[in-house]
């Protein structure tokens, strides 16, 4: 396994445990906020919203380059 293959499947396992903290959210009576709350939440303040642009920026740089 290369170090690329290793890479996917960490990044792979990320959204996965993503997807499966949003779908425990949307059931009924969940303490888990869904991630629209949690976005919201954090665009409240200045330092959140850097905080969202710097990370999207991060994002685009890292997957959207070449």
């Amino acid at each position: 396994m290369s170090s690329h293959d290793l890479t996917v499947a960490g990044y792979l396992a990320i959204i996965a445990c993503g997807v499966a903290l949003e779908v425990l959210s949307r059931r009924p009576r969940s303490r888990i906020p869904s991630f629209g709350r949690v976005l919201s939440s954090v665009m409240r303040t200045r330092a959140g919203r850097v905080g969202v642009v710097a990370g999207w920026a991060w994002l685009g740089l890292h997957l959207l380059v070449r």
